[in-house]
């Protein structure tokens, strides 16, 4: 990117410099008068009737193409050629008129002049001009040589314009990117803007709506000063101050676009003093933010700045020294050198706030794990088994345990062995079941199995197995007492839960009824 950015000056800086020829036409004594026939040094800005009437010395016979330079933001003009026979030649144009323009973004019009002395009266009408526009004669082949450049480089802008306002406005079409959405509508005012002034509209879709040389910046204005709130987090809350900047930067832009209306001749210089406040806005923003270490805003600010020096120099200048050139696309120019710089600012800001998402999501994944899992046997806990029973299986079922003596190797042999006896339990009946079932621990000496009804037999077979296990261990007392409930026996899960848990508490009682009889007989 660096390496176009500077090809492209070094080729803008070549094409400025005056191009010299040997046979060049001359133009001589141009006067020019409004319509009340009072000469003017220099056509206003703010628009009106104008005719402009010089000498024109030709040498050899040749085509020739008559321009403007430093503008093309003109609605209608008409130029009158006449030789020494009194012969006149008309030919018409502007972003106005339905007449076709054979050159691409120019209002260059071709006409064969042999040797002598022409006079050559221009007429202008517009409701305002960008810059002062300057009739200017030049040989074909040299006319063509100057201007395919800088036609072709301002098509390729206006695509990487286009280019960026569709990408940003589809992700700004998404709830929550107001920032992209802000950035693809200052885009979409600056690119409707260039192509109306530059003749696009008028020339691929026979627009000739004067008004939208003007008109959309102002709108684009209000999306910049939102764009910016957006990108570097001003609001109320964090940046009282430069909120209320912002706020002030709205309602002046709202003026000038309310002035705009109400004066249409003004409009340009609404346009104007809308991008001078915009840039102000932006670089206190920038400078003040990047002053407290923020990231966005220290990138940020380069990008205004860069654009502040092209875009300064485009809205103040009315002539340039070049044929080739004109105010417009040097506007271009600094609108497309920013938004590529916003472009890569605005996926750099994505990519970090894609990345902190990342994170919280972890730290979020890994909080909720240590929320659903049991600490000392690393069994999920009561509160998985709620959020599993939500999705309880059609064919499921549900087994409610209860380990026997828990409190009696605690109070023997202290909550060490307890512990011990515990998480021999869940690791050895865990290990045993496999895929076949889930292993949760309720708390204290209560647990549960969640598993298909088709391996209910083989989940008691595996606790069977656990007790003969833990009795090698040295736990001779081993054993759990079980409930167990289907899925079809409740239409919810806590009336599920509850018949498990009574089931439990039933077997264990029959448990140990039958252990007590065992035992009276055995005495």
């Amino acid at each position: 990117m660096q390496r176009f950015l500077f090809w492209m000056l070094i080729a803008l800086w070549v094409s400025l410099m005056p191009q010299a020829s040997a046979a060049a036409p001359t133009l001589l004594g141009t006067t020019c008068m409004n319509s009340k026939g009072v000469i003017v040094a220099s056509i206003p800005l703010q628009g009106g009737k104008f005719v402009c009437q010089s000498v024109l010395r030709i040498s050899h016979a040749n085509q020739y193409v008559i321009d403007f330079k430093n503008t093309s933001t003109i609605a209608h003009f008409q130029h009158e050629i006449t030789d020494s026979n009194q012969q006149t030649s008309i030919i018409k144009g502007g972003l106005s008129s339905p007449e076709s323009d054979p050159f691409m973004l120019r209002h260059g019009r071709i006409i064969h002049l042999t040797p002598g002395t022409y006079r050559l009266i221009t007429w202008l009408q517009s409701p305002y001009y960008l810059a002062q526009p300057e009739v200017f004669v030049s040989e074909l082949a040299s006319y063509q040589q100057q201007v395919n450049f800088t036609s072709a480089t301002s098509l390729l802008l206006l695509g990487v314009l286009l280019g960026i306002f569709t990408y940003y406005a589809a992700i700004g079409a998404a709830p929550g990117h107001a920032t992209e959405r802000m950035y693809a509508l200052f885009i979409l005012g600056n690119l409707v803007f260039q192509s109306a002034a530059l003749g696009a509209f008028k020339q691929l879709f026979e627009w000739h709506w004067f008004y939208l040389t003007s008109l959309p910046i102002l709108f684009s204005n209000l999306a910049y000063v939102s764009f910016v709130c957006h990108l570097l987090g001003i609001n109320p809350l964090h940046h009282p101050k430069l909120y209320h900047l912002s706020l002030l930067a709205r309602t002046a832009l709202l003026a000038l676009l309310v002035t705009a209306m109400i004066f249409p001749n003004w409009m340009l210089e609404m346009d104007r003093f809308g991008v001078a406040i915009f840039l102000t806005f932006g670089l206190i923003c920038g400078i003040r933010l990047s002053l407290k270490k923020h990231r966005i805003a220290q990138l940020y600010l380069i990008a205004i700045t860069v654009f502040g020096v092209l875009g300064g120099l485009s809205i103040t200048a009315e002539r340039l020294t070049s044929n080739a050139w004109t105010i417009e696309q040097l506007g271009l120019i600094a609108v497309a050198v920013e938004a590529i710089m916003l472009s890569l600012l605005v996926a750099f800001q994505i990519n970090r706030l894609h990345k902190e998402k990342e994170h919280m999501l972890a730290e979020l994944q890994s909080t909720r794990s240590l929320a659903m899992t049991d600490r000392l046997t690393e069994m999920p806990n009561r509160h998985a088994l709620e959020n599993q029973m939500l999705q309880f299986p059609e064919h499921g079922c549900l087994m409610f345990l209860d380990m026997d003596n828990l409190k009696y190797v605690n109070d023997h042999f202290g909550h060490e062995a307890g512990d011990h006896l515990l998480k021999s339990f869940s690791q050895i009946l865990s290990k045993k079941l496999d895929i076949h079932g889930q292993l949760y621990r309720l708390g204290g000496d209560e647990f549960a199995i969640v598993c298909h009804e088709d391996d209910v037999e083989w989940c008691q077979h595996q606790l069977e197995y656990t007790h003969l296990q833990m009795q090698k261990e040295g736990f001779v007392s081993a054993g759990a007492s079980m409930g167990v409930v289907f899925a079809h026996e409740a239409s919810n899960t806590e009336e599920l839960m509850r018949i498990a848990d009574k089931r439990m508490y039933a077997n264990k009682r029959s448990r140990k009824n039958r252990k007590e009889m065992i035992q009276v007989l055995a005495n």
